[in-house]
């Protein structure tokens, strides 16, 4: 019988900070947010880690998502930094001892701050990545058997590229769909790199997912912007990895079109993050190309981030991702919330959806909660509190909260009732 994944996610700059990365810049030069909070060591991983992953049988998880932070590893062009990677396979060795499966994920937002004299729209910037690969599967890719090497280009493509919010802080279509395209191929040399040291281990691209409703129900235009959106946002990625075409289209922002012929090859099983819903409404009250805004439609209540908490969303997303025709792993999908009340309402309720999925036959192999701990969440800083374990930042003690129980027994109750040997 092998057990269905059941895990929580974590990203390395999210627990332990970067101090040579290009968010690491971006904090000091004042452009994270109008709070102009820095991660800094943000809840002190890099010292306890041992000490967290131990976390993880004491809530039944099976499996944990990571990052590797790769301006630790290459904290200056051309130099890999020995004891990072050794510092890298012993945690990966911890979980193995601990039971627990790791999923590793290579690009989760960050980059060295050197990246940039190149960027993914190069050849240079994508052969940087490569080499980064190289190194990491030489090191510990024998002890790795899933990987979710790439983590939401799409949304790197709109914050990064199109809102220019986080690095590289440009706002052209064009270019983010060059960059794109880079990533992409990265993302299937790395694959290659990594399978020649573990020919059994699997790739995904974990992909955020949004389900798109109107505004308004009975705008006509309101209507073909939700549809756009999810052409766009959902199901372009979703059909590259299907097909190798990549056709991204945003009306009145810009279109691309390119082939990565190996991808559909390259790619295993689909990851899906999922949170929540967007209600778009077109033209929007202050940008002509829409707006998107979120709305308590059924009574749930908001996240502490203003997200609606809608789990039908995730039924949404798993049958569009079935379509891409792979295994689909849940990579994310958790709530920033100061109640932990609403953080086990919200986890049965989403547990619940993958349950159902799986009964009409939907080829799902595991789940990730977002998160194991607080942290350092991105241009919010560190109020929104995602974690099974709560963190005092002041001192950096953890405390367990009551969903972690849910979420352990969640976990007996899924490997009991389902086999999941590989179809």
């Amino acid at each position: 019988m092998k057990d269905f994944l059941w895990g929580v996610a974590t990203s390395a700059y999210q627990l332990e900070g970067g101090p040579d990365s290009d968010w690491a810049q971006w904090e000091e030069a004042g452009r994270l947010n109008a709070r102009h909070e820095r991660c800094g060591a943000a809840t002190g991983h890099a010292r306890s880690w041992k000490s967290d992953l131990a976390l993880l049988p004491a809530i039944g998880a099976n499996a944990y998502r990571f990052s590797l932070e790769w301006s630790r590893i290459e904290p200056s062009k051309g130099h890999i930094d020995g004891a990072a990677l050794e510092d890298a396979r012993r945690r990966i060795e911890a979980l193995r001892a601990l039971g627990i499966e790791p999923m590793m994920t290579l690009f989760h937002y960050t980059h060295p701050a050197w990246f940039w004299e190149y960027g993914w729209d190069s050849r240079e910037g994508r052969a940087a990545f490569v080499r980064f690969a190289s190194r990491a599967a030489e090191a510990f890719g024998d002890l790795v058997s899933w990987h979710s090497l790439v983590n939401e280009p799409i949304v790197f493509l709109l914050g990064g590229y199109l809102e220019g919010v986080i690095p590289p802080g440009r706002r052209d279509f064009a270019l983010g769909a060059r960059a794109l395209e880079g990533m992409l191929h990265g993302f299937v040399e790395a694959a290659a790199l990594f399978r020649s040291a573990n020919p059994a281990a699997r790739f995904g691209i974990a992909h955020n997912m949004l389900d798109f409703a109107p505004e308004r129900p009975s705008s006509w235009a309101d209507r073909r912007l939700t549809a756009a959106a999810d052409r766009f946002y959902n199901r372009a990625l979703l059909e590259a990895m299907a097909t190798g075409e990549v056709d991204l289209r945003l009306p009145l922002v810009g279109k691309a079109r390119f082939r990565v012929a190996d991808l559909p090859r390259a790619v295993d099983f689909v990851g899906v993050n999922y949170y929540s819903r967007a209600h778009l409404r077109f033209p929007g009250r202050t940008r002509l190309a829409g707006e998107v805004s979120y709305r308590d439609r059924h009574g749930r209540g908001l996240t502490d981030l203003g997200w609606e908490i809608h789990p039908a969303g995730l039924a949404a997303a798993l049958a569009a991702a079935a379509e891409a025709g792979r295994p689909i792993v849940v990579t994310e999908n958790g709530i920033a919330t100061g109640s932990d009340r609403l953080r086990s309402d919200f986890l049965r309720e989403h547990a619940l959806v993958v349950r159902h999925a799986l009964d009409s036959g939907v080829d799902v192999r595991g789940y990730f909660h977002w998160s194991l701990l607080d942290n350092f969440e991105w241009l919010e800083g560190f109020a929104p509190r995602f974690g099974l374990f709560e963190v005092d930042y002041a001192t950096l003690a953890r405390r367990r909260r009551p969903s972690a129980d849910l979420f352990a027994e969640l976990g007996r109750m899924f490997r009991l009732h389902f086999d999941f040997t590989p179809r």
